[in-house]
């Protein structure tokens, strides 16, 4: 932590220096400190490649577990995650307090979804503190969906690894899409953000419930089905594509081998919308007419980010009665700093008229509402365990995992204030390389912004990093390179032949919220109101031209809807 920012927050210190988690004192319903607060600096998401290896770590997370049996208590719980089983070993509070939050256990699961649950878990979870023998560390076995933390009680990597773990069952069995994205309804038209941290999405994805004939699906993690329609009526998601026994096409392989179908006589084995299993010949599908991309919640209670006060103030109640993670306190420093984001979000506060919020605010001078809005937006990996039920009413939420919705428009959010453009309908050509580049808006580069894939992270980037000197010495394509590449990781190729079905399933533009540029926009507030604007008149088919700048996106705006 630099030296300025440690005059603006600091989290109050363990009274065990050895200590992995503990109490950050009044604020929420609980607020626990882990020592690590981001990835840890060891993650290995290759450890099959070491023969011996996976043995070694597994051997050492269960001896530790029988060593400490009577001494401490090591708590299994079992979740359903999108028709997913997934087992989680753990001795630390705080991993198993946020897990049965954020998930549907095998009971829920089964009464919300009306679906049995597998009988057997698929990825397996050891998450053990105190374990001298290893460093602090995070590690992912493929071949065995197995995923091992050893002493780290940072939540969030720990949500991203088996998110990524599940997606990569999800992808190679059935071809359903794991996309790190965010989504709602607004009338008929589902829409869908992806996006890296720091462009948008929550404000985008919050900033449009204040519209009417609005309901909120995901904050964070989106799951998609690429559906045929059947000549029966039914909607298809193929998951295997066989003859007599034999394999033709398994998982996200099966989209393209139905846009060429070889074998008339096969038989296509799929999901239905609502879960279900269903076989019928490939001829019983309607394959001349398009594809559909269809969407599902995986969480249960959300876990994201409290700096949502900043841009949604009326989070701050609930806020403050949720279980946080490493919420720190301020310094004099930062409310002065934030002085007018501060007066807006107490002033928002004032004017809740919910009851408990009206005499929770009341009771509070607006230096107390002040100090705990900034606590929430500090430091900006401090989480809450949020219940969107709480905020928004049952019925503009969707509540059942297994309910879909139906997405017509795709917008990858960017924040480039050297770009004056602000919305642009994508080719597929531009489409695959913005997701292949993964640009964020500190400089990093994040594969289909979505740090959480359970893949050789530095294979891919490298392979991609090629690609892009190909482009710079021949005059080529990044996107025509990638087409004719032969020798791409396995887990690249399926990432995109996905992202590929996507795009024809949809429509998908470039939303660059960069709005507070124009010189006749107040403030940030109306910054925000103007590009929830333009949202809904993209995804309500108004956008005539192909590319909005700083210029002309107010003739999009002033199109009638």
């Amino acid at each position: 932590m630099s030296h300025s920012e440690e005059l603006l927050y600091s989290f109050p210190p363990p009274s065990d220096p050895m200590a992995i988690e503990w109490d950050g004192g009044q604020v929420g319903a609980s607020n626990v400190i882990t020592r690590t607060k981001s990835r840890t600096l060891v993650n290995d998401k290759t450890i099959d490649r070491v023969p011996g290896l996976r043995g070694e770590l597994l051997d050492d997370a269960i001896e530790h577990i029988l060593t400490r049996v009577g001494k401490e208590p090591v708590l299994f719980h079992d979740v359903v995650i999108h028709g997913v089983r997934v087992r989680a070993y753990t001795n630390s509070a705080h991993l198993i307090d946020f897990w049965r939050d954020n998930w549907y256990s095998i009971e829920e699961w089964e009464r919300i979804t009306g679906l049995s649950a597998p009988p057997r878990h698929r990825v397996t979870v050891f998450a053990l503190t105190g374990v001298e023998r290893q460093q602090e560390a995070a590690y992912y076995s493929r071949s065995t969906n197995t995923i091992v933390f050893f002493n780290t009680a940072y939540y969030g990597q720990l949500k991203s690894w088996v998110l990524g773990a599940v997606g990569r069952v999800l992808a190679e069995e059935f071809g359903i899409h794991s996309v790190h994205g965010a989504s709602l309804q607004k009338g008929k038209h589902g829409i869908l953000y992806i996006a890296p941290t720091g462009t948008g999405k929550s404000t985008s994805s919050y900033g449009l419930m204040s519209y009417p004939d609005t309901r909120f699906h995901s904050d964070d993690w989106v799951y998609l089905r690429y559906v045929y329609a059947a000549r029966n009526g039914e909607l298809v998601a193929p998951a295997v594509i066989e003859r007599d026994g034999h394999v033709l096409a398994r998982g996200f392989q099966c989209h393209g081998w139905l846009e060429e179908p070889q074998d008339l006589g096969a038989m296509v084995r799929g999901l239905t919308l609502e879960g279900g299993e269903i076989s019928l010949p490939v001829t019983g599908l309607d394959i001349s007419r398009p594809r559909q991309a269809y969407a599902y919640t995986s969480e249960k209670v959300f876990y994201l980010r409290t700096n949502l006060v900043e841009n949604f103030p009326e989070s701050l109640f609930e806020m403050a009665h949720s279980k946080l993670e490493n919420v720190p306190q301020v310094h004099p420093r930062l409310l002065e700093k934030s002085a007018e984001t501060l007066r807006e979000i107490v002033a928002a506060a004032h004017a809740m008229e919910e009851p408990p919020a009206r005499a929770f605010f009341s009771a509070m001078s607006d230096e107390e509402i002040a100090t705990l809005a900034a606590r929430m937006f500090a430091f900006d990996n401090s989480r809450a365990m949020l219940d969107i039920e709480r905020i928004l009413p049952p019925d503009r939420v969707f509540v059942n995992p297994m309910e879909p919705l139906r997405v017509s428009d795709v917008f990858l959010l960017k924040r480039n204030f050297a770009d004056p453009v602000v919305l642009e309908r994508l080719s597929l050509s531009k489409f695959i390389e913005r997701l292949l580049i993964g640009m964020t808006p500190d400089g990093k580069r994040e594969i289909a912004y979505n740090a959480y894939r359970a893949v050789d992270d530095a294979a891919e980037r490298g392979f991609v990093n090629g690609l892009e000197s190909q482009s710079a010495n021949t005059g080529k394509s990044l996107y025509d390179l990638f087409e004719r590449s032969r020798d791409m990781p396995d887990t690249l190729y399926e990432e995109f032949e996905l992202f590929r079905v996507l795009y024809g399933s949809t429509t998908c533009f470039d939303l660059n919220t960069v709005i507070q540029r124009d010189p006749t926009v107040r403030d940030k507030k109306e910054a925000v109101a103007r590009t929830m604007s333009i949202i809904v008149a993209a995804a309500e088919g108004r956008a005539q031209l192909d590319c909005y700048d700083l210029e002309n996106y107010g003739q999009l705006r002033r199109i009638p809807g």
